[in-house]
This record gives C-alpha cells, sequence and structure tokens, in this order.
C-alpha cells in the first residue's frame, strides 16, 4: 500500500521565521491556501482508504481545503500524533532570538546531541519520531498493507521528513543530514525539510519495510 504526506501550506511564522512547533500555530498565508488546494486538485481523483491529519490548525486547514477538491469527500481523521516537534518555550519564537545557541545549533546540524531539557523544554528527536512512526504503522494496520487505495496523511515538515526517514533506517544522529536515496541527495528547503503543500509518497508491503515511490513533489503548485 501508498501512504502520501503532505505538508501543510506556508503560514505566517513561515514568512517571519518564528518556531512553529507542537504547541504553536499561525494561519495560512495566502499562497498556503492556494497550494493547499492545488494539492487538492492534483489529488482530486485519488481515492483514499483514510486521511489522517495533525490537530494542529494549519495542517488540519490544510486537510480540509485538499478534501473538499477531492470527489469522493472523504473524512479526515484527528491523530494527534501527526502533531509537529514540539520546541516548549522556543514556539512562537524568531529562530535567531531563542537561547541557548548550542541547543539550537544542537536542533538544526545535531538531532542526537539536542537536549531540550537544557534549553526550552518539549521533545527529544527520539521521542518525536517514535510517536510519529507508531502513527504511521497503525495506520497502515487500519488500512491493511494490501489495500489498494491509499492512505493520505497531512502534517508537518519534520513530521513528513524525519517520519519517513526514520522509517527507511535513518538513525537520529542522521535526521538532519542530507537524504540520500539511490546514491542521489533529495531536494529539501529550510533546514532539510520538504516544502510547504509538497507530497511525498512511500509504499510497504509489510509495514516494516519502506520505500519513496515520490519525494517533495510540488510541481502543482506552478501549473
Amino acid at each position: 500500500m501508498q501512504l502520501y504526506f503532505v505538508r501543510h501550506g506556508r503560514t505566517q511564522y513561515n514568512v517571519e521565521q518564528r518556531f512553529q512547533g507542537g504547541s504553536a500555530d499561525s494561519p495560512l498565508v495566502e499562497s498556503g491556501i492556494t497550494g493547499a488546494k492545488a494539492a487538492g486538485k492534483y489529488l482530486q481523483r485519488t481515492q483514499f482508504s483514510h486521511v489522517y491529519s495533525s490537530p494542529q490548525g494549519r495542517a488540519l486547514d490544510t486537510a480540509k481545503l485538499i478534501t473538499a477538491e477531492n470527489q469522493w469527500q472523504p473524512a479526515i481523521t484527528i491523530d494527534q500524533r501527526f502533531s509537529e516537534l514540539d520546541f516548549g518555550s522556543w514556539d512562537g519564537q524568531l529562530e535567531q532570538d531563542v537561547t541557548p545557541k548550542d541547543q539550537l545549533e544542537n536542533v538544526i546540524h545535531h538531532p542526537a546531541a539536542y537536549q531540550p531539557e537544557l534549553a526550552n523544554g518539549g521533545e527529544t528527536y527520539a521521542e518525536f519520531v517514535a510517536r510519529t512512526t507508531a502513527a504511521v504503522h497503525d495506520a497502515v494496520a487500519k488500512a491493511g498493507v494490501a489495500n489498494p487505495q491509499p492512505v493520505l496523511i497531512v502534517s508537518h515538515g519534520l513530521v513528513t521528513t524525519m517520519t519517513l526517514k526514520t522509517l527507511m533506517g535513518v538513525p537520529v544522529s542522521g535526521l538532519r543530514a542530507p537524504f540520500v536515496v539511490d546514491g542521489k541527495v533529495l531536494n529539501t528547503v529550510g533546514h532539510g525539510i520538504v516544502d510547504n503543500d509538497s507530497l511525498t509518497i512511500v509504499e510497504t508491503h509489510d509495514n516494516v519495510n519502506f520505500q519513496l515511490v515520490t519525494w517533495n513533489q510540488t510541481s502543482y503548485l506552478t501549473e
């Protein structure tokens, strides 16, 4: 079966370069709304077995815009486990303003060394990917690995990127490193995540091994 991951549309916090994790939210800007509708039109003839969304407004609003375009009008199931990495007190702050700077360096470049208890509170990367990958495994089990209808998961940049890396065998220490598949470095934005309103697809035949089908597709945003 296949899983379709869509990152939420661009938000005001994205524009302002603020931390926007599991305890922060910001409304979609016009381009984020337009992008979500474009993703929905691109997927309008895809019949999903299930649609899941993070409970956070930016993701849920994106999911609603996508499903509104779908000819089957699928229902959305909210799963808290697809919330973004919780940055604690850093959430809502400008990236350039947070302290201590050594932990800011770690959260961006050295995930295994990141210790939120020394900075902002929130989650470690290990805690984060443990909950998101568990949610994916549960979604696959519910749909069934032989299901010809894919599952749609609308969430966040780190959720999509770090969850898929983990499912494909990347350790916590490598979650912020360039993503290399079949000898090719895959394109990312920001600090190594997928684009807003982008589509990434993986497939699995056993809910253990996952293969990449489509990475960070955004072609429909400019059509």
